[in-house]
């Protein structure tokens, strides 16, 4: 054998070698290919909104003024302050009855009823919930409140409670995986027992909203019972507390970390007599990524119509409630919920 052919044998078996070398490689990184990256979505959480206003009446000097149309009181607020909420909520402070009537202008005629006119106005206001736990929606008999509940529901409006805690009080409104659960009770027909059902609504990981009717008239500064029944809802897992029947603004608290509106005053009532009844707060707020935001909404009537408060008017309610709160004067109103 020539140099030359033991040469080439030599060449021929390092290929040979170095080609099974590179096979023997392509088969690991076959089996064993490289991980491919985990990609983690981005989580995606439902918001869900709402707005509650306080005391509305639709009788008495309201209905004698706007009798034409009812609408007419809610111009200078409009349509829009209430769309758009998966909640939107008041207090009805009396019966929707049948038929129309020669309305009684004597404030101190507490008989209360509310012309058929007032569905359309609370449909025109994009409301879609009312509370009839106070000491007004039984003024007529149980005739005029069963016909009101039955009105509100046909116009797709939701009646929460009853004026003697005897039926409805809670009422859910959801969105996804999230939920509202409204508790409206009259505190001055009876106090019911709530801890149960504030927490069955919490096994839903609900925010548990109660719509009490209490307290005094007239008084801005809560009593001890308003104060000891909030405390104990609260520690039944209550997220917020929002009140109505005194006519005025209350103080606010937070107690165990949760918000506490006493009173939000009137939205609409014909008491012309002081500047604080013709004044009222509406809260409006949504929970999103297990937080509770809230915006402190007052409004004030003139001449029985309602308009948004502006400027200092506006600014010197909203940062003692802030202050209150414990927020600063340009600070977002956060609570966890968790």
């Amino acid at each position: 054998m020539t140099k030359l052919t033991k040469y080439l044998l030599l060449i021929l078996g390092f290929g040979i070698i170095s080609l099974t070398i590179l096979v023997l490689k392509s088969q690991t990184l076959t089996s064993n290919p490289s991980p491919s990256p985990i990609i983690t979505p981005t989580p995606t959480t439902e918001e869900m909104t709402f707005i509650i206003a306080g005391d509305a009446m639709f009788g008495r000097a309201v209905y004698s003024q706007f009798h034409d149309d009812l609408k007419a009181a809610f111009e200078n607020l409009g349509p829009n302050f209430f769309q758009g909420k998966d909640l939107a909520l008041l207090n009805l402070e009396g019966p929707i009855v049948q038929n129309e009537f020669m309305p009684d202008t004597n404030p101190y005629n507490l008989i209360m009823k509310f012309p058929p006119q007032t569905i359309e106005v609370l449909k025109w206001l994009n409301i879609n919930a009312t509370s009839l736990a106070n000491n007004h929606t039984d003024n007529q008999g149980q005739s005029a409140l069963d016909f009101t509940r039955e009105t509100l529901s046909n116009a797709g409006i939701n009646p929460i409670g009853d004026p003697q805690n005897k039926k409805d009080l809670v009422k859910i409104f959801s969105k996804k995986d999230q939920q509202i659960s409204i508790i409206a009770v009259n505190i001055l027909a009876n106090t019911p027992e709530l801890s149960e059902t504030i927490k069955e609504q919490k096994k839903n990981n609900a925010l548990v909203i109660i719509f009490p009717h209490w307290g005094e008239e007239y008084q801005t500064t809560h009593n001890q019972t308003q104060e000891k029944l909030a405390h104990s809802w609260i520690d039944s897992g209550a997220d917020l507390i929002i009140g109505s029947h005194p006519h005025v603004i209350q103080d606010t608290e937070v107690y165990q970390g949760k918000p506490i509106f006493y009173c939000l005053g009137n939205f609409l009532f014909d008491q012309t007599f002081s500047q604080n009844t013709q004044r009222g707060l509406v809260a409006a707020g949504k929970i999103s990524q297990n937080k509770l935001f809230l915006e402190l909404l007052p409004i004030k009537s003139v001449h029985l119509r309602l308009e948004p408060m502006q400027g200092e008017e506006k600014d010197e309610i909203v940062n003692l409630l802030k202050k209150e709160l414990g927020f600063e004067e340009n600070s977002q109103i956060i609570f966890n919920l968790k």
